[in-house]
């Protein structure tokens, strides 16, 4: 019965349309705003511990709500009626649920619950939104132990009766969000179990989420920002205003455990992601699992994927952190009461601060504040056994409803925060999703503008281009290691200031070239080997207010400090402009320039003009760059060199050989060559692309995902 609506639910697709691409920077704890129950202790306790970590201003975004403890009566809406708050599932609970009508199998919800979430969550926070000018700044709800998550206001299936909280207020923007609510309560579908005599089965409002795989190219262009996401439904035009998460668990203890591993998460990209498919074949799963797998891999990430064991425990796999887990559950091998606990009994790995948790099957987040038989507290076991954050699910779900790990593991991975990823994975809202995370939390340096000085210590994997403003510093300590991926890249008119040992891992020579301030009276030259030329020494060359260039000295190391100028010019009157820029040589051949930096220098007792002068004529090689984006949808651009003129072929392949596309098939010069591939032709997969001239050759990968 389970894996009936992994079929069913793509007849009831209804898509939106993002308004923009948001180009919104790194959230900063401006942008959260804790809620708590102030009638619950625990609850207290973590927003007070959650605010000093994260340094979220306080009391400006934090919201106290008076939740009562036991039965209370409200109703305003229709007649008085008795709601009950069921403190440990954190349920709403209408406490007259409607009979089970067998034949149609739907309990008819009552709106009494309904209306306790909205006067006693929806109305506190908006208020507190407005009156504080808090509407437009806050992007992220973070909601403490001791606030409902689930409105339960029917005893089985029909949405209205089993829906998360969060899935509702994140909409909370909507222009006439109220009666928007109540057309959601009151929507029905046609949609039956076997046995069931329509209608209707199953009451489902499938509102799109306008924020799903915003950012496929991993641009970081699609940050979260509030209601720049919008779609209809219903007649209403509604509005993704804010992404909801929540600092739950078994204890305080626990969930303080979170928020420090959420503090210090690894981003060192080195931890494993774990993709546990299941034996038996199920189409829709096995899909998304490679295809996050494939995009993994394609990044550089270390990937475990296994579909041979029911689940891969940590008996079968021992070698070093887990940063991901996946699995289709509990589910996916029946009711045995062996699987009932399989998480904190089978998934006992070492895993790595910022370690996430999703699977594709009903209700595993059934409850989060305690752990239930038959798989229906999965998400809080993870976080007993050392994870840090989880999406799940508060009922049952459809497969398509919960966050596709194509989306949510990639996404996370190359740098937006754990809460915008598993957003993006989200196909529906007003839904069963639910999210336990810190969006304060990444584990790699996607695309940012620094706010504050940072310091970088160890392993660190850079996504996106970092940039320094003027008033701010960036100190990598010494023996660190960056690892450049993507877009990886760091500039800037902020100072940056690199120790000693530290090791650069390049992917693009013209992103390897680094100005470091930490030689107070020279400037200091830093790099990374090149990535492609098998470079024995470096050629470092140097041009003063853009005259001619210069070789000022060549080395072995990747390093070299410019002793003929000084930097921290007295005076503007003798400030100078130096760009540098750096080649690799090997047996009399010279690769292409690096990227230039530049600094404002003042020279020391008159500068050498020694040197050849005829160096910077550069002799070109032979590479082939590898596609960008990739994976990409239809239309990726593929960069190379030819070292001299002859015959050229840049010709596309399918995983079977064959030849799809001819991209070039003619003479060329010697030069720097790009070409745009249009694939809209062909089918979704992996295809091959391989460039040949004279005797060169190479071949690498791209995906096409559409």
């Amino acid at each position: 019965m389970k894996h009936f609506f992994l079929f069913c639910f793509f007849f009831l697709l209804c898509f939106s349309i993002a308004e923009a691409q948001t180009n919104a920077n790194i959230p900063s704890p401006e942008n959260v705003l804790v809620v708590y129950n102030a009638n619950s202790d625990t609850s207290e306790m973590i927003m007070e511990y959650y605010v000093e970590a994260r340094g979220i201003p306080s009391p400006l975004n934090v919201l106290q709500l008076q939740l009562p403890r036991k039965v209370i009566n409200v109703g305003d809406w229709s007649d008085p009626h008795v709601v009950k708050l069921g403190f440990d599932n954190q349920n709403i609970q209408d406490s007259t649920w409607a009979k089970w009508d067998s034949t149609h199998c739907v309990d008819t919800a009552k709106f009494h619950a309904w209306q306790y979430f909205i006067e006693e969550i929806v109305n506190p926070i908006r208020d507190h939104l407005e009156n504080n000018d808090l509407t437009e700044t806050i992007r992220y709800i973070v909601m403490c132990k001791g606030v409902p998550y689930k409105i339960q206001a029917v005893g089985n299936w029909s949405s209205p009766g089993n829906i998360s909280v969060d899935g509702l207020l994140c909409m909370l923007n909507t222009e006439d969000y109220d009666d928007f609510l109540e057309a959601i309560f009151n929507y029905q579908v046609n949609i039956c179990y076997p046995g069931c005599a329509p209608p209707p089965c199953y009451s489902s409002p499938n509102i799109s989420n306008p924020y799903r795989d915003e950012d496929s190219g991993f641009d970081f262009d699609s940050r979260f920002s509030p209601d720049d996401y919008g779609g209809s439904w219903g007649g209403y035009d509604y509005t993704l205003s804010y992404l909801v998460s929540r600092l739950d668990g078994l204890s305080f203890e626990i969930i303080k455990d979170i928020i420090d591993k959420s503090v210090d998460a690894d981003k060192s990209g080195e931890a494993a992601w774990i993709i546990d498919n299941d034996p038996f074949p199920h189409t829709f799963q096995n899909f998304d699992y490679t295809t996050a797998k494939a995009r993994l891999e394609n990044y550089g990430f270390n990937v475990v994927y296994d579909n041979t064991h029911d689940w891969l425990s940590h008996n079968t796999y021992t070698d070093g952190p887990v940063i991901g887990y996946t699995s289709l559950g509990v589910h996916a091998e029946g009711s045995n009461p062996a699987y009932q606990t399989y998480v904190q009994d089978s998934l006992l790995f070492d895993y790595a601060n910022g370690s996430v948790f999703n699977t594709y099957e009903s209700y595993n987040a059934y409850s989060i504040s305690s752990i239930r038989r038959q798989g229906q507290g999965l998400m809080t076991e993870f976080m007993l056994i050392g994870g840090t954050s989880g999406a799940g699910h508060v009922w049952e779900p459809f497969a398509t409803a919960v966050s596709d790990n194509y989306i949510y593991f990639p996404y996370y991975a190359m740098g937006y925060n754990q809460i915008d990823a598993v957003w993006q994975g989200f196909a529906y809202l007003a839904w069963r999703n639910v999210v336990v995370g810190d969006p304060l939390t990444t584990i790699a340096w996607g695309k940012q503008t620094l706010t504050e000085n940072k310091i970088w210590s160890d392993r660190n994997l850079v996504t996106g281009e970092i940039t320094i403003p003027l008033e701010y510093t960036l100190t990598i300590n010494d023996d660190a290691y960056i690892d450049l991926r993507h877009q990886g890249f760091i500039t800037g008119e902020g100072q940056l200031f690199v120790g000693s040992d530290v090791t650069f891992n390049v992917y693009d020579w013209e992103k390897a070239l680094f100005l470091s301030y930490d030689v107070i009276d020279h400037p200091r030259l830093v790099w990374g080997a090149h990535p492609t030329f098998p470079a024995i020494s470096y050629n470092v060359y140097r041009s003063i207010n853009e005259g001619t260039w210069q070789l000022i000295g060549s080395t072995i190391a990747l390093e070299y400090i410019d002793d003929e100028v000084a930097l921290h010019p007295p005076g503007p009157s003798e400030t100078q402009i130096a760009d540098y820029y750096v080649t690799g040589e090997s047996q009399l051949l010279e690769s292409d320039p690096s990227n230039i930096v530049r600094a404002d220098v003042t020279p020391k007792g008159g500068l050498k003009q020694s040197g050849d002068q005829n160096k910077n004529s550069k002799l070109m090689v032979y590479s082939l760059n590898q596609n960008y984006p990739n994976p990409f949808n239809p239309i990726t651009t593929v960069n190379y060199s030819i070292k001299k003129v002859g015959l050229v072929t840049l010709k596309v392949y399918d995983i079977l050989g064959n030849e799809v596309a001819a991209l070039v098939n003619e003479n060329q010069e010697g030069g720097n060559y790009s070409i745009k591939f249009n694939a809209s032709d062909l089918p979704s997969g992996i295809y091959f692309y391989s460039l040949r001239s004279g005797s060169f050759s190479s071949t690498k990968k791209l995906i096409l995902l559409k």
